[in-house]
């Protein structure tokens, strides 16, 4: 059975028959027909949000998987070599899945053409580095897509970043705005949004890189550390970790948390509205933020925030242990402890409701 065969045997047979084109048992002539089709009716597919998200559902069911080596193997002998030979089952094979993987990077781009709805739009992020860029012939094609919604700001830009980063990492795309977009979004709304644990476990991957210049990894810290004054407590436990994660990985940044100079905190060289990671001064600043948290009234607070006061410890915290954190999480955590016996409790019992009873008020309220 070739390529094609396999994958439209995955594909429920009411969601191909659902689709406008007839499906005559080739995927590839499939292909080809949905890719002169859709040119021609945009308008209705732009009209028509429930087919919008039909065909993209098509889309996610056809299942490649990663780019086996044979098939460029194949290619390349067919390109170098002078004698005809008959084609080998497995060449057929690869031949058969390069063409099917061209036709749906087709469909794909066809698709992408059409002016989306929003719902549409953030569902194709949502999975397009694991559902779509693994079945593209040359995923590369998506980079200008996912390049512009990730300069749109919002909520796209942080669902953006799995494709881009996908393609960076991966497909070696040169991308040389990326941390410098990247450091834009690092606002307050990102600690509230709904795909924050996204964001960050992501952002802790990029940012693991040994070759990130100093200044840029200092700016983040920075930045991250001056949202931590006005942060949800349910993102500190995230933030702190994150923070000290960059700074085991780049220990000249030590040099942020031993400056105790009480003029750090009255004269701040950082500039937070600077949008350039490398003129911004964070390099000449300290993490004062951080140390403010000791006085935190959450204690799993205090206790990462009281790590500063001790030698950052050689490996890496666990931030997926923070990510999902939320609000009633952190109560339930603190209704849930037990409160010791016999709580020693400064003070002692007032027998007046005024404390001098020497005024005509202490006399007439003296309870004694």
């Amino acid at each position: 059975m070739d390529a094609a065969n396999q994958v439209a045997e995955e594909i429920p047979e009411e969601l191909l028959k659902s689709l406008p084109i007839p499906y005559d048992g080739s995927l590839v002539s499939f292909f080809r027909s949905l890719k002169q089709f859709l040119p021609q009716q945009h308008k209705f597919v732009e009209e028509n949000e429930e087919y919008q998200l039909r065909l993209l559902e098509f889309l996610h069911a056809v299942k490649l998987g990663p780019r086996q080596k044979g098939a460029k193997r194949g290619a390349k002998r067919a390109l170098h070599s002078d004698v005809p030979k008959e084609k080998t089952a497995q060449e057929l094979t690869d031949n058969n899945e390069l063409e099917l993987r061209g036709q749906y990077a087709q469909v794909v781009l066809e698709v992408l053409k059409c002016e989306l709805t929003r719902k549409t739009y953030i569902k194709f992020l949502l999975h397009v580095h694991d559902r779509i860029i693994p079945n593209m012939s040359k995923p590369l094609l998506l980079a200008d897509f996912l390049i512009s919604s990730f300069r749109r700001g919002g909520l796209l830009s942080v669902l953006a970043l799995n494709g881009l980063f996908s393609l960076i990492q991966e497909h070696h795309l040169d991308f040389p705005q990326f941390y410098e977009k990247f450091y834009a979004l690092l606002t307050p709304e990102v600690l509230t949004a709904k795909y924050r644990a996204r964001f960050f476990y992501l952002a802790d991957l990029f940012m693991s890189s040994s070759h990130i210049p100093q200044y840029t990894v200092a700016a983040v810290a920075k930045r991250l550390s001056r949202l931590s004054l006005t942060a949800p407590a349910d993102s500190l436990p995230l933030l702190l970790t994150f923070i000290f994660n960059l700074i085991i990985r780049h220990p000249s940044l030590l040099a942020l948390i031993h400056r105790t100079d009480s003029e750090d905190i009255l004269v701040d060289p950082y500039v937070l509205s600077d949008p350039d990671m490398q003129t911004c001064r964070a390099l000449d600043s300290s993490l004062w933020e951080l140390k403010s948290l000791k006085s935190h009234y959450n204690e799993e607070v205090v206790k990462y925030a009281l790590t500063l006061e001790d030698k950052l410890p050689t490996t890496e915290f666990d931030i997926t242990e923070h990510l999902e954190t939320d609000t009633q999480e952190m109560i339930d955590a603190v209704l849930g402890k037990e409160l010791p016996e016999n709580q020693p409790v400064k003070g002692s019992t007032s027998t007046a409701l005024f404390a001098v009873k020497s005024s005509c008020f202490g006399a007439l309220w003296d309870l004694s």
